[in-house]
């Protein structure tokens, strides 16, 4: 799978076009992605430490996570983590942010990368 070349923009819109989830929901969605990231890196909730990612479940649960990535998002990384996505009842989508790229990951098999 290559990453598609998007705009910032048009990665910036599934944040925006996010909806709300009941909060077992966003529990069991952010649990999957850190357990998955944790394996890629170190990673830290609340971002009060240096990591190779940093989210936190103290957001309103949305059906998508914002996470800030350190590291660069490789092809093999976001083939994991869409199967790990794929096991949820529900689309989601990861949007990497406010680190070294914007890119994201979703649950219907999708690699967006900022074409920056």
């Amino acid at each position: 799978m290559e990453p598609e070349l998007v705009s910032d923009e048009e990665i910036l819109a599934f944040t925006e076009t996010s909806h709300t989830v009941f909060e077992d929901e966003f529990d069991a969605f952010y649990d999957v992605v850190r357990a998955y990231l944790k394996t890629q890196g170190s990673f830290s909730d609340g971002g009060l430490e240096e990591a190779d990612f940093s989210s936190s479940r103290w957001v309103d649960p949305m059906s998508t996570l914002t996470v800030v990535s350190n590291v660069p998002v490789t092809q093999t990384m976001a083939e994991g983590l869409i199967l790990e996505l794929e096991k949820l009842k529900k689309p989601h989508v990861v949007v990497f942010d406010g680190g070294i790229e914007s890119c994201c990951v979703t649950s219907d098999g999708r690699f967006l990368k900022s074409k920056r």
